[in-house]
């Protein structure tokens, strides 16, 4: 038994898995119960990925074992079959439930442990039928019979026949022809012989002669035809860019990191970077050239982007810079796949890997470069599962275990990254302005099909709006308030129709962005007010077409339309508030001739709808492309030359103190998606708010406009950079109760901050969760402010249906 290694164990009743994170040399005081069975022979974490389990538990407040098996390989998540039997002579009950249970399972003769339990009492009763199984067991009234499965998905070995160490063996036994001439063979490089081959070869009995005398010897390799070709790296990658001097300089300091990374533990500023550059400044390019340098040291790299989905274009520029070097991990994948991929990384078949944040724990040995791609992405923050880690978190962790570099990349970096790199503990390197796009053949342009015209000249050669960093598109902020007044009660204004019309005409494409899905986000009875509600969510029903339906955008759960009110029994029903199908449809009004594509989370369930899509509107099949978010990341086709955000003010009012830095991260994506080529870019930002600071500086995509009042504001009110926060939400079907737990939660933390003299402990509520019921559970929620919380709150004890996010990314 080693530390890392995955076994199964006897724990109370029941049999389950194991990791071991230690050995310890000292016997215990206490009684132990031996381990029943290993799941691999080999550890299946190192002593890297161990710190990082205990790391991730302690700030997080998760078990040990859920932080631990983010590390492990798919597949071994299965659970023991447990069956009882009779005693052939059994003893008498001593309750008439009980024995009845025994009457049933001697019939049957025997049951799943599961099945027996229920026998056993009511089913809500479970503790006390688990103690009432093990007292039975105990006595020798019943037997218990466990069957360890195999894991759902298993390695595939392949048997190899290898030669004996011992060279002077084949003296002692004399040896028949075909036994020598398979001996011959085996000592002959590669010095192995696949044992299907050498059955078919030499026969089953020379194989087993050569066993027998021990002249041969047997390995298993973990594949399906022996052990993977690793292609050499070759000596120059693809660089066909020329290297701006800021982009020059941010590779140099950053290469010269991982040279001195190589010889001597290095600080956490002398290994971090935030590589801040404006959408189209070459930060792929510096990302590649980078992990080509680590890899020519014979080092790994790591390389997170916010969905796999959504950066195709980056994959397959990483793909062509180290072809067959670089492995895929992502959600989408089957088991199978991502078994062999976290096999084959682990067995080195890979260099670079890229994924989602769950790549991040691959089974990577010797990283010597962590990559995180648009930093600022909530992506990053896992919400669902404890841990509720953030991967830019946990990647400074895992490269101070593994004294590996971490590049922090975007054109928006969040605010807390932005200052701790002004405040010297990141080094913060800039890329100010565009790269220009090397010029293309006309045959090969996707805009072809259009010539330069005397518009296009004038456009190119107007001025930037002050503050305005240089190369990006032009913005104009249309506000909607003087469109209404004016008499357009369109969802485009007036300025943006006639964009895309010209942009139409001239062979151009445009995305039209607004981040909320479906045709109505709330339908309205126009007599009494009725709002249509989910039953299980305190949220509006989103009106969506194909087929015609009312969706919880929380819980999923759908219903017909409404034809008549509940409430009033009035026809008078209106679809409000704005939604990408109603985007796509009054797009389609305006220009009937034109091919209009939409990409949400609608239209991108099935395989492959995403690739599909961009595709499209790569080829120039897709003239005006519709979405959500998905469209403002990662696309670069030459000839998007306008995009508009339809409506710049969803999320910014909601109460949440990031929400002004997400409109304007969102709306800079946004513009950085035109202009891409050499046809200059439009953007259009349409809204009610437009004098508010985040949608000027979004506009001008000028990130100091930004930050200079976020950073003001969050000092005021004590806001991450400047504290740590912790958001807790009790959930309960009760409201009642519910909101009492939560007022008991908050006394008992108030009352542990004044023992502790705490002083900087500030907690906020409680207060309804938003929304405040959630697939049919009651949401109240605390916030608490200060510094070191996860010590503060390691020694609370919290009731269960309570979740503790620590540095969350969403205090709603």
């Amino acid at each position: 038994m080693q530390p890392g290694q995955l076994v199964w164990v006897p724990f109370g009743a029941q049999t389950l898995q194991g990791i071991i994170t230690g050995l310890s040399q000292v016997q215990p005081d206490f009684a132990t119960r031996p381990i029943l069975q290993a799941i691999e022979p080999a550890p299946l974490l190192t002593p890297q990925q161990l710190r990082l389990g205990q790391w991730l538990s302690q700030h997080y407040r998760s078990t040990l074992f859920s932080a631990l098996s983010l590390m492990l390989p798919p597949g071994f998540e299965s659970r023991v079959r447990a069956r009882i039997t009779p005693n052939p002579q059994p003893l008498t009950a001593a309750d008439d439930e009980t024995a009845a249970a025994l009457q049933t399972l001697t019939a049957k003769g025997a049951m799943p442990q599961s099945e027996f339990l229920k026998l056993l009492g009511r089913p809500n009763a479970a503790r006390r039928n688990n103690r009432q199984l093990n007292r039975l067991l105990e006595q020798g009234i019943i037997q218990r019979q466990v069957t360890i499965p195999r894991p759902g998905v298993a390695p595939k070995y392949s048997a190899y026949l290898i030669p004996a160490p011992t060279p002077d063996a084949d003296d002692t036994a004399p040896l028949s022809p075909r036994q020598q001439a398979l001996l011959d063979a085996l000592r002959q490089p590669p010095q192995h012989i696949a044992l299907t081959e050498a059955n078919r070869e030499f026969g089953a009995a020379a194989v087993r002669a050569l066993w027998n005398k021990e002249l041969a010897g047997m390995e298993w390799w973990r594949t399906s035809g022996g052990p993977p070709p690793i292609p050499s790296l070759p000596a120059d990658a693809p660089q066909s860019l020329t290297l701006t001097p800021e982009q020059r300089q941010a590779l140099t300091q950053i290469t010269a990191a991982i040279d001195a990374s190589r010889d001597a533990p290095m600080s956490l500023p002398a290994r971090s970077f935030l590589l801040h550059g404006v959408t189209g400044s070459g930060k792929t390019e510096v990302y590649l050239r980078a992990i080509h340098h680590a890899l020519r040291q014979g080092r790994r790299a790591l390389f997170l982007v916010p969905e796999i989905a959504l950066t195709p274009q980056t994959l397959r520029r990483v793909d062509a810079w180290f072809a067959g070097h670089v492995a895929l991990l992502h959600s989408n994948q089957t088991p199978r796949q991502k078994f062999d991929q976290w096999w084959d990384i682990r067995g080195g078949a890979f260099d670079v890997v890229v994924g989602p944040r769950s790549a991040l724990f691959a089974p990577i040995d010797n990283p010597g470069i962590i990559i995180i791609d648009e930093e600022h992405e909530a992506t990053y923050k896992q919400e669902e599962h404890p841990p509720l880690y953030h991967a830019r978190a946990a990647a400074l962790e895992l490269a101070r275990a593994a004294n590996a570099i971490v590049v922090l990349g975007s054109a928006t970096p969040s605010v807390e990254t932005y200052y701790y790199a002004n405040r010297g503990r990141l080094q913060l390197l800039s890329l100010p302005r565009r790269v220009t796009r090397p010029a293309q053949p006309a045959a090969d342009d996707a805009a072809a099909t259009h010539s330069p015209t005397d518009d296009d000249a004038a456009a190119r050669s107007s001025p930037p709006d002050a503050g305005t960093p240089p190369g990006l598109p032009q913005v104009q902020i249309c506000d909607m308030r003087l469109e209404l007044r004016q008499g357009n009660r369109h969802i485009f204004s007036r300025p943006l129709t006639q964009a895309l019309q010209e942009c139409l005409t001239r062979g151009r494409q445009a995305i039209l962005f607004l981040n909320r899905r479906g045709l109505a986000s709330i339908i309205q009875c126009r007599d009494c007010g009725f709002v249509a509600q989910c039953r299980h969510c305190d949220t509006p029903l989103a009106y969506h077409t194909g087929p015609p339906r009312l969706l919880c955008h929380q819980c999923n759960r759908s219903r017909r339309p409404l034809s008549q009110c509940p409430q009033c029994r009035s026809h008078h029903i209106r679809q409000m508030a704005l939604g990408t199908e109603r985007v796509a449809a009054e797009a389609a009004a305006l220009f009937p001739d034109a091919r209009i594509d939409r990409l949400d989370s609608d239209a991108a369930r099935s395989p492959g709808a995403v690739e599909s899509a961009i595709d499209r509107l790569a080829s120039g099949e897709t003239q005006i492309l519709t979405g959500t978010q998905m469209i403002a990341k990662g696309l670069d086709i030459p000839n998007v030359t306008l995009t508009a955000a339809v409506l710049a003010d969803i999320g910014l009012h909601i109460p949440d103190f990031r929400s002004g830095e997400r409109v304007f991260s969102l709306l800079c994506q946004v513009a950085g998606r035109a202009g891409r080529g050499h046809a200059p870019g439009q953007v259009f930002i349409q809204t009610y708010n437009p004098d508010h600071y985040a949608i000027r500086a979004g506009a001008r995509q000028n990130y100091q406009e930004m930050y200079q009042p976020e950073i003001q504001s969050r000092r005021q009110l004590g806001y991450p950079p400047f504290n740590q926060l912790a958001h807790i939400v009790y959930l309960n079907p009760d409201p009642q109760t519910c909101q009492r737990q939560t007022h008991a939660i908050a006394d008992s933390l108030k009352r542990q901050a004044a023992a502790q003299g705490r002083a900087d402990i500030q907690i906020s509520g409680p207060a309804p969760g938003l929304p405040p019921r959630l697939r049919g559970r009651h949401r109240w929620r605390l916030l608490i402010r200060g510094r070191n919380l996860p010590q503060f709150l390691q020694t609370t004890q919290f009731p269960p249906n309570c979740t503790i996010d620590i540095d969350p990314i969403r205090t709603t």
